[in-house]
């Protein structure tokens, strides 16, 4: 009780004289209170211990991965487009309904008008005609070379200039007329196009499959798609084919992938389930994207259901080599040193020490060590309390 009281004494006395005393002198002494305090707390700090977590070389399985996020693809889908301009007057297929070859799955009444529809025929009848002329015109033309080479073929040494002229001649008319009828193919195509764009259809599946992606209803408006005016596609049918996810990979990756390697999958909007996949091929040329280089990677899902859907975002992780019963190291224990990587040891000093080692694999948590490690070895893999120097935020 009385130390008490003595203590109490001595505090106000001091605090006392604290106050008394000028301003200068009071902000002196909290600066040295402050770094007595600095110094006191880091010195028993330090103390508290080494603070590194230790590990020892020793054989695992160390397995080395390619990750990447890429979309889920189906390689057989098949886009259905409306071949006339209009208004859809019947839908007879639904979402997720399986179709046969030849199964009609809508019909179109054509909105375009009776001069249109006359008008589109006109150009059609015009554009048959005239590739029927250039086909003439090519037999003719084909013809008159024959005849011509066949004239000019013991001449092959001694041609003269009149007779090489009409050889190139009659060759470079040959030409045009097939350019011409090529041309005129395309003319037609294009005509019957723009001619069954003005006519009623009813549109059929080319294959066999499940349709998807139905985008319209009876009634709606469509259009014909193009290159100048693109529409969207009625519907999709997914064929029976594999599911796979599409993935682009580095330049720094792409020589580790190899065909048939083992691939997990997940989809983010599937939480529950990781698929199986295998490589089943990849690009050999790269395509460059904002000076980067990446090659498609194309993975093939094992068993794929209802919840993997085309569109899908997927991760995956390309097993691309798998060492079992290999000296590693965790990760974290890797340091770049002088050019190239060490582990770290507690010397007998107590200080750090740096060992060089040679690596192989690294995986998601292991590191293969191929040179400069025995196994049974103890090393630091990383320090729990930073003991390294670093000055305070005085400089000291």
């Amino acid at each position: 009780m009385n130390f008490l009281k003595t203590s109490i004494g001595i505090f106000g006395k001091t605090a006392g004289w604290f106050f008394r005393t000028s301003w200068k002198k009071r902000i002196v002494i909290i600066l040295v209170i402050l770094v007595a305090g600095f110094f006191l707390g880091r010195e028993i700090f330090s103390k508290k211990g080494d603070g590194y977590i230790f590990d020892t070389v020793q054989k695992r399985t160390v397995t080395e991965i390619v990750s990447e996020s890429g979309t889920v693809v189906t390689n057989d889908s098949v886009n259905i487009y409306s071949p006339t301009n209009g208004v859809i007057e019947k839908i007879l297929v639904s979402n997720n309904e399986e179709t046969k070859e030849g199964q009609i799955l809508f019909t179109v009444k054509s909105t375009a008008t009776r001069e249109e529809k006359a008008s589109a025929f006109a150009a059609y009848k015009t554009a048959e005609a005239t590739l029927q002329q250039a086909e003439n015109t090519l037999r003719d033309k084909v013809a008159i070379r024959t005849k011509i080479l066949d004239d000019v073929k013991d001449h092959s040494k001694d041609e003269s200039f009149t007779q090489r002229q009409t050889r190139t001649t009659a060759e470079v008319a040959a030409d045009n007329a097939y350019d011409a009828v090529k041309a005129a193919e395309a003319a037609l195509t294009s005509a019957q196009v723009a001619y069954q764009a003005t006519q009623n259809a009813k549109v059929t599946a080319p294959v066999v499959g499940i349709v998807s992606n139905l985008s319209v209803a009876s009634g709606s408006s469509i259009t014909v798609n193009s290159l100048l005016t693109p529409s969207s596609p009625v519907l999709m049918i997914d064929g029976p084919g594999a599911t796979e996810v599409m993935v682009s990979v580095g330049e720094g990756d792409i020589n580790k992938i190899k065909i048939n390697q083992a691939v997990d999958i997940e989809a983010d909007a599937v939480s529950d389930k990781v698929y199986q996949g295998v490589v089943k091929r990849f690009d050999e040329n790269g395509t460059v994207t904002e000076s980067i280089v990446k090659f498609n990677v194309y993975i093939e899902v094992g068993s794929p259901d209802d919840k993997l859907k085309p569109g899908m975002t997927a991760d995956v992780d390309i097993i691309t080599n798998k060492l079992e019963g290999v000296l590693s190291v965790p990760n974290t224990a890797i340091k770049p040193y002088q050019k190239g990587r060490a582990v770290r040891k507690l010397g007998s000093n107590g200080e750090l020490e740096f060992i060089p080692v040679k690596i192989g694999i690294r995986g998601e948590e292991f590191t293969q060590i191929t040179e400069g490690l025995g196994e049974g070895q103890q090393i630091i893999v990383s320090l729990a309390n930073e003991k390294v120097e670093r000055k305070s935020p005085f400089g000291f």
